[in-house]
């Protein structure tokens, strides 16, 4: 709240400034017209003259706070409504319902709903606690009714956190953990924050951005019943709590498999060429990290091996210098990898076979074509991979994009076996059906 702000000339009796000037807040506050107020942050305000400026913000926080906004802005309490949510939580808020068969039976027999107690699930840890509630909304009128139930997630934190580490710990996270439930992309539909005032109030604040437009939905059993989902919410061992501790562990580690396919769920789907090298890269990049020791010890190996041989060459008579300079220089210090091998084992290790499919696609089948005799399909994957990598040859989109489908199940499979999915979880996913 205030004037527009201005940077001004002073000049022998007159005053001067240019437009349009520009002004960066970390956070700025005003009022809206029906009394709320909001926090813009990280504002950037183009001023055009003294009566008129434009301000674009990252993010637009909008509530009716008790306490006074200074000091660093901390929430403890982030509520959220994404897309898929009714169907990763496993668990409806109805448990019966009995109602009239025919259209004049409502005068005789009573409309009863039974509501289901086990809807409301909660995991608690040493630092917060998620739970899934169905607040529901009822419309009344004299010859209207209806009843309708919403899922939110609420985290509760011990320790308040500022909204990027809101967004980017918990809500991110959370977001990616239920698409790879669903195997779709999923949109925040709701966002809150709350910050505590005394023991009894909190300042809850509405969030709105790109994207977030705070559009709140209510489930229904026909949207639900398409959804696939490969693990949910009340499945034994994978709390939402628990996988979003795992990917925050992952996170710090920079684990290579959550910061390619993980920071990939969300994203617009790309051209199929683009997508199967992601993809290849996601795994190549998994097999590399988990199979470091062992990669380690070949290095060494081979580094040990290579010193050998050239201290046999260095005692040869005769043998040029510039012989050994080029052999120096140019005999590897790092054995070969080997994609074939990295490959087979992300097929194959999943409790869910998918060679067949692969192996029955026109890609495959047409890379074999090209070399004239069958090929393992790790070679096949490899070879379209190194031609689409170096630009040698392209392939139809659409038998891209068939061999795509099938590496983006195994891929979603190996994500939810690093958060520690089981094999039921793994075998839906690497499948693409539902529990």
């Amino acid at each position: 709240m205030g004037q527009v702000p201005l940077q001004v000339e002073q000049g022998d009796g007159f005053t001067s400034a240019s437009f349009p000037q520009r002004f960066t807040h970390p956070l700025i506050v005003g009022q809206l017209r029906n009394g709320p107020k909001v926090l813009l942050l990280d504002a950037e305000v183009q001023s055009w003259h003294n009566e008129q400026a434009f301000i674009n913000a990252r993010a637009a926080l909008v509530g009716t706070p008790r306490a006074v906004l200074d000091g660093p802005l901390t929430f403890d309490t982030i509520t959220t409504q994404i897309t898929g949510l009714d169907a990763y939580a496993g668990i409806g808020p109805i448990k019966s319902f009995t109602f009239p068969a025919d259209a004049q039976g409502f005068y005789e027999h009573a409309w009863q709903v039974e509501p289901n107690p086990d809807s409301t699930q909660t995991w608690t840890d040493e630092r917060a606690t998620v739970t899934i509630s169905w607040p529901s909304t009822i419309a009344q009128e004299i010859a209207f009714f209806r009843m309708a139930f919403s899922p939110l997630l609420t985290i509760k934190l011990t320790q308040p956190l500022d909204f990027d580490d809101c967004l980017e710990q918990w809500i991110e996270p959370l977001r990616r953990i239920i698409a790879l439930a669903t195997g779709r992309t999923e949109d925040i539909t709701f966002l809150s924050v709350s910050r505590p005032v005394t023991d009894d109030h909190h300042d809850d604040f509405q969030v709105y951005g790109y994207k977030l437009d705070q559009v709140p939905f209510a489930t229904r059993d026909t949207i639900v019943r398409k959804i696939r989902t490969a693990f949910r919410a009340n499945t034994e061992g994978l709390s939402p709590l628990q996988l979003l501790r795992a990917w925050q562990t992952l996170r710090d580690e920079h684990h290579p498999l959550l910061e390619t396919y993980g920071a990939s769920i969300l994203l617009p789907r790309q051209h199929p060429r683009s997508t199967y090298l992601l993809l290849i890269q996601a795994l190549e990049g998994l097999y590399g990290h988990e199979h470091q020791a062992e990669h380690d010890q070949s290095v060494t190996a081979h580094m040990n091996r290579r010193d050998e041989v050239l201290a046999v060459l260095t005692q040869l008579p005769g043998l040029p210098a510039h012989i050994m300079k080029f052999l120096k220089k140019y005999l590897m210090r790092k054995p070969h990898g080997s994609l074939d091998r990295c490959l087979d084992e992300m097929v194959t290790s999943l409790p869910y076979d998918v060679r067949d499919e692969l192996n029955a696609t026109t890609l495959v089948q047409q890379v074999n074509q090209d070399a004239g005799r069958p090929l393992g399909l790790p070679e096949a994957l490899r070879i379209v991979r190194n031609r689409l990598s170096h630009g040698t040859k392209g392939y139809p989109t659409q038998d891209l994009h068939a061999v795509v489908q099938i590496l983006d199940r195994v891929t979603r499979a190996h994500m939810l076996r690093v958060l520690g999915c089981g094999a039921d979880a793994q075998s839906h996913a690497a499948r693409g059906d539902r529990m």
